[in-house]
């Protein structure tokens, strides 16, 4: 220092007023600063404002619930099949011909009534027949009244001659009882003419519909060859593959079978056609009497009637889907699919909104909804999705429609 100031002091009196005022710009000015900014930095922090204390708030885990309501519900059983006709059968011509007339229905879709003649094969021959027939009775006929009266003739003469037990063959009975097959035959032989002119005319045997035909008029036929191939439209068939538990939940007897009028099981049919929903009523008539050998299933056959369902056509082939109407049970709470959680839990909201998990007691499945048995009513279900569910977690529970559960409100407050 001594050193610094004899510098300073060898100065002249002009350098040594810059100099120094230099060492006060660049060193004692940024001190004080330092200091002062110290000083000021201390007194604000001893004489802050205390923050007023604030009790603690619970987070609330918001989450949508569904009120549980007990209820009576009819189980409900799921399946699907192909509509078939009761009645399909192929009608084959019992004679041979040439076909002398076509119905105009016959074509291929077209719709008949029962009772209409389909189709007419040329019935010459056949009233030929009848007639030699008739005639071969006519003389079988005179033959037995001949053979008849000579045998009344032998016995007269046998009796005025004084014979005793004469033979059969000297009373013509042998004779009588051939006559009398000849001119059954004779009758038989024209019945069976007959019926070969009747079969002639080959009508519908119910209201139905074409499925096929290739005949023409003047076209000859053999016997045996096929007509068509109809299926009646009135009564239409569904087989219902089912499990063993279906049919156990909606409690339809494996040895069901009853009349239409008297199922107690009734389905509601569904199918899409183009742009076009169809809907159906059915019944389940009966029960098949065997599992299937490839699946395991069992299959109950529902019967659908035209007469029922007049506004919607019955097409054979076409797929549905069905959905029997079973056993009615009481007690039981319908929830969203939603509601079901892994391994067959619930979430539940108690009275204090805190969560509690409950085992869901499955009566049946549905496509979109459970029911479930043993729970209590009115009970508020959560429905959405909790990342961490807790038991005992406070809840904010909330409607569908975002409005605050009763049992939330006092915490909304």
């Amino acid at each position: 220092m001594s050193g610094t100031y004899f510098f300073i002091g060898n100065l002249p009196p002009a350098k040594r007023k810059i100099l120094i005022g230099k060492i006060i710009k660049w060193f004692l000015l940024p001190f004080g600063l330092f200091l002062l900014s110290w000083a000021v930095v201390n007194w604000l922090d001893e004489n802050k404002p205390q923050p007023s204390e604030r009790p603690s708030r619970v987070k609330l885990h918001k989450v949508f619930v569904h009120k549980a309501q007990q209820t009576s519900v009819a189980l409900l059983g799921y399946s699907q099949g192909q509509m078939l006709p009761k009645y399909d059968l192929e009608i084959r011509s019992e004679v041979a011909g040439k076909i002398a007339k076509l119905s105009e229905n016959l074509v291929n879709g077209g719709k008949v009534s029962k009772g209409e003649l389909l189709v007419q094969i040329d019935q010459q021959n056949y009233q030929l027949q009848v007639i030699q027939r008739q005639s071969s009775v006519a003389q079988a006929a005179q033959q037995l009244i001949k053979v008849k009266a000579e045998s009344q003739s032998a016995q007269a003469e046998l009796a005025d001659l004084g014979r005793q037990n004469p033979s059969d063959l000297a009373l013509g009975i042998p004779q009588l009882k051939q006559a009398e097959a000849a001119l059954n035959a004779a009758k038989a032989n024209l019945a069976i003419a007959e019926l070969a002119l009747a079969r002639t005319q080959i009508f519908a045997p119910f209201d139905g519909r074409i499925e096929k035909e290739n005949l023409t008029v003047g076209q000859y036929i053999n016997r045996g060859g096929l007509i068509t191939q109809l299926h009646g439209t009135d009564i239409m068939e569904i087989r219902l593959p089912m499990t063993s538990e279906q049919f156990s939940q909606i409690g339809l007897p494996l040895d069901y079978y009853t009349d239409h009028t008297r199922s107690e099981f009734p389905v509601n049919l569904s199918a899409t056609i183009g742009n076009q929903h169809y809907q159906w009523q059915a019944q389940v008539t009966r029960v098949e009497a065997a599992i299937d050998p490839q699946t395991h299933s069992l299959y109950a056959v529902a019967e659908i009637h035209q007469q029922q369902n007049q506004q919607q056509p019955l097409l054979k082939g076409l797929y549905v889907n069905a959905e029997i109407t079973g056993q009615l049970v009481e007690h039981v709470t319908s929830l969203p699919k939603l509601a079901l959680r892994s391994n067959e839990q619930l979430w539940i909201v108690d009275q204090n909104n805190q969560l509690q998990i409950h085992m869901a007691d499955i009566v049946q499945r549905t496509p979109g909804s459970i029911i479930v048995k043993n729970l209590p009513d009115q009970s508020l279900v959560i429905t959405s999705a909790l990342a961490i569910p807790t038991p005992g977690m406070p809840l904010l529970p909330l409607f569908e429609n975002e409005q605050l559960a009763q049992l939330g409100k006092s915490h909304a407050k």
